[in-house]
C-alpha cells in the first residue's frame, strides 16, 4: 500500500519513521502547543515535522529540545533514537544498575521477550494471515522493524550490565 504524498512522491520509510517518532516526542513533551513555546516553531510546522506526507525534517537543535522536555517512556528519546536508528546505530539510556544478579535476569528476560516480539511479527507476516497474504507489507515490515529496534536496545542494556560486571574495579580518588 502506498502513501499518499504531496506530488505523488512515496516518502522513504527512513523518513516516515523519523516523522513518526517526531510525532511521538512531541505528544511525551505535552503536545504542539508546548513544543510551540519552547522552540519558537509554529504549530503548523511542528505538525509538519510529525507529517508521514510532508518532507519537512525536524532540526537536531529542535529535536534535543522536544526530546529533552518529554517524558520518560517506552522509546524516550524518540527523535534521538530514530536518528540514530537510521544510521544503523541505537541509543541506550542507561540505567545504574550495579550488575546484580537481579539486574542479568531481568536483562535476559527483557531480551528473551524482544526476540519474540520480532520472531512473532516477521512469522505472522510470513505465515499469510495479514492484509496482502504471504507477501510481506510496508507495515508489517515497519512494526518488524520497531520490534528489531527494542532488540537491539535490550541487547546493548545487557552488554553494558555484563560489562559493568567484568570491568575491573576503580581505583579510590
Amino acid at each position: 500500500m502506498a502513501f499518499p504524498v504531496m506530488g505523488d512522491v512515496l516518502l522513504p520509510v527512513a523518513e516516515r519513521r523519523l516523522a513518526e517518532a517526531t510525532k511521538r516526542a512531541v505528544q511525551a513533551a505535552g503536545g504542539g502547543k508546548v513544543c510551540e513555546d519552547e522552540t519558537g516553531l509554529s504549530d503548523t510546522r511542528i505538525s509538519c515535522f510529525c507529517s508521514k506526507f510532508d518532507r519537512a525534517s525536524i532540526s537536531i537543535r529542535n529535536a534535543v529540545r522536544i526530546d529533552g522536555i518529554g517524558a520518560r517512556e517506552d522509546g524516550h528519546p524518540h527523535i534521538l533514537n530514530a536518528m540514530a536508528s537510521l544510521l544503523g546505530a541505537v541509543v541506550i539510556m542507561l540505567p545504574d544498575h550495579d550488575g546484580s544478579e537481579p539486574c542479568l535476569r531481568s536483562g535476559v528476560m527483557a531480551l528473551s521477550i524482544e526476540v519474540g516480539d520480532v520472531s512473532r511479527a516477521i512469522s505472522d507476516a510470513l505465515a499469510g494471515t495479514g492484509e496482502d497474504g504471504t507477501k510481506v507489507t510496508i507495515r508489517e515490515a515497519e512494526a518488524a522493524l520497531g520490534h528489531l529496534v527494542e532488540l537491539e536496545r535490550a541487547t546493548a542494556r545487557l552488554r553494558r550490565q555484563l560489562e559493568r560486571v567484568g570491568a575491573p574495579p576503580e581505583a579510590p580518588p
